[in-house]
């Protein structure tokens, strides 16, 4: 009879297998968890158990919890995405920033709503932050539009590549082509079979439309906002 093999482990891997525990590492697991689960989930707790490590362990390397929400924000703008500005073929510089922007976020959708659930300390903003917004503007400026407008469009742009992220790409990232279908009618065909007498014709032909892939929906945004540049130029 052969002898059993080792049984495996489980719980936290010994200390000796893990990576030190710094401010760095404590901030690319928080920013794991909000992209993936919301700021509303990054407790101490739940940031120590990402970690496999006790939540007395985080406290030797942060304050509070605040110091992790401003570390994680910091690392989310120094991994903003620099962009090219073109103004000889600003349609193209647009469209390559709505895609940089969105590949960047489609990773931690959640954390998109950073601004809607926390307050980062105005101190820890990383200087990156400030440069993209001043580079963007002087690009939008650059090609034609007043500054009033070119803050016009760059708001369009945060709300665009957000929304999108966090309505669209996080679900379909997650599902099957089926609820990836379902996702771009007006109103769900379930929901419509459920009302067989309700008179709405157009919703039931949207929902026989074609399903797009997230890509070629997105495209449509960019297409959009390449369309209100092109108005406010004009106006």
């Amino acid at each position: 009879m052969t002898s059993p093999g080792p049984r495996p482990r489980r719980g936290r891997p010994p200390a000796a297998e893990r990576p030190p525990l710094d401010r760095d590492r404590i901030a690319r697991a928080a920013l794991r968890v909000a992209g993936e689960e919301g700021f509303g989930a990054l407790t101490m707790r739940r940031l120590a158990e990402e970690l496999a490590v006790t939540p007395r362990a985080l406290y030797n390397c942060v304050k509070d919890r605040q110091e992790v929400i401003d570390l994680t924000a910091r690392l989310m703008m120094e991994r903003l995405p620099r962009h090219v500005y073109d103004v000889d073929d600003w349609r193209s510089t647009v469209r390559r920033i709505y895609r940089a922007a969105r590949e960047q976020y489609r990773a931690v959708p959640r954390a998109t709503l950073i601004s809607l659930d926390e307050q980062v300390t105005p101190a820890e903003i990383h200087p990156a932050r400030l440069l993209h917004t001043e580079e963007m503007l002087a690009f939008l400026c650059a090609i034609g539009l007043g500054l009033e407008d070119a803050v016009h469009i760059r708001g369009r742009f945060l709300q665009d590549v957000f929304a999108f992220t966090l309505l669209i790409d996080y679900r379909y990232d997650r599902s099957d082509e089926t609820v990836r279908a379902l996702m771009q009618q007006p109103v769900p065909a379930p929901w419509l079979a459920a009302h067989p007498d309700l008179d709405v014709p157009y919703a039931r032909a949207a929902a026989g439309l074609p399903a797009l892939t997230s890509d070629a929906y997105f495209e449509r945004y960019v297409d959009d906002a390449i369309v209100l540049i092109e108005h406010r130029l004009r106006s």
